[in-house]
């Protein structure tokens, strides 16, 4: 069954509070996830279901119909909140990196052991690097794994123009995130984390760093709080002191975008030489820009009902990339950070 029909029975047998049918669809999950080698995941919620009646209550009050909370001034909603279907076998990064986010995750599935000893999880991760490398679905890849959905924090909406508005929004993304949990996600965070002492920045980014610096040290949710960033010399040194951890997402490597591209292009049928051919014309690419090809070389066939992948198709995807990078590059000119060169 997919995944969105399971989604959609599981309320439904919730709704009705058809007790059966929902332990039904629960062993489902935990049987796909046992396939997918998710062994704690799966032996997680058997434990769950077994030690309840079925019925699965609300955390600290929160339902899944709470309207998220929204800006005073444009009237939009400050976050998202988003139910990512992105594992850890389906990224490809440096093993380090895998290593070290499947710690993270493995610390705060472990959240009650570590306490009992006086210890505790990795709360707080910054993710840095350039634009496209995965951090987005790094974090979304967390969410999936510990099960929990994520709060996507909309910088566009939290940046206010009204003074003193913008730390008001936080204050609220937090008083929100406070009453479930979750794997908070703040993408663009430099938007209002940067340095109180850059001279280009007026007296308001400094009220704003200062008022997160505060709530985020008043937070005792029991929630995972990644923020990622392309441009990591802007954030303020107070704020890279309040996170736990810190990962690096670099433009991957030949064998990573070889690895990439075999796992996105299927289920077309494609040859060995076609993908060297596309690593080839990737060079110095994002994880984002291959993906991007992939998807242009798979609709292509399936318009033209066919699943084998032609040497045209590679020439025309790849030829679609060096124009999309000829945009970029003509748009971005010397307007692209100091801070993003290394």
């Amino acid at each position: 069954m997919a995944r969105a029909d399971v989604l959609k029975k599981l309320l439904l047998t919730y709704q009705r509070r058809d007790d059966r049918a929902f332990r039904e669809v629960v062993a489902l999950i935990i049987e796909e996830e046992r396939r997918k080698h998710h062994s704690v995941l799966a032996n997680e919620l058997e434990q769950i279901i077994n030690n309840g009646q079925g019925e699965v209550p609300a955390r600290n009050g929160f339902t899944a119909f709470d309207r998220p909370p929204v800006d005073a001034d444009k009237g939009v909603p400050l976050l998202e909140v988003r139910h990512p279907d992105r594992y850890f076998d389906d990224l490809v990064l440096e093993p380090a990196i895998t290593k070290l986010l499947e710690r993270v995750v493995y610390e705060f599935r472990s959240w009650e052991v570590l306490e009992a000893n006086g210890l505790s999880p990795t709360r707080r991760v910054l993710f840095c690097g350039p634009s496209g490398c995965g951090k987005t679905v790094a974090a979304e890849a967390i969410a999936s794994e510990l099960g929990l959905p994520m709060l996507y924090v909309r910088f566009d909406a939290v940046v206010s123009s009204l003074l003193g508005e913008t730390a008001s929004n936080l204050r609220k993304v937090f008083d929100y995130a406070q009453r479930g949990q979750w794997v908070m996600f703040f993408d663009e965070f430099d938007a209002i984390g940067r340095s109180r002492d850059d001279p280009t920045e007026h007296g308001e980014i400094k009220r704003v760093v200062n008022s997160f610096l505060q709530i985020l040290d008043n937070f005792k949710g029991r929630s995972l709080v990644i923020a990622a960033t392309n441009f990591e010399r802007a954030i303020d040194p107070a704020i890279w002191r309040r996170f736990d951890d810190m990962v690096r997402f670099e433009k991957p490597s030949s064998d990573q975008l070889r690895r990439l591209l075999e796992k996105r292009l299927k289920p077309a049928q494609f040859t060995t030489t076609q993908v060297k051919e596309l690593v080839a014309g990737l060079e110095n690419a994002t994880y984002a820009d291959a993906e991007r090809v992939c998807l242009d070389i798979r609709k292509l066939g399936t318009l033209e009902g066919r699943r084998k992948v032609e040497p045209q198709d590679i020439s025309d995807a790849l030829e679609r990339y060096a124009y999309r990078q000829s945009i970029f590059e003509r748009s971005v000119g010397d307007a692209v950070p100091m801070v993003d060169k290394e």
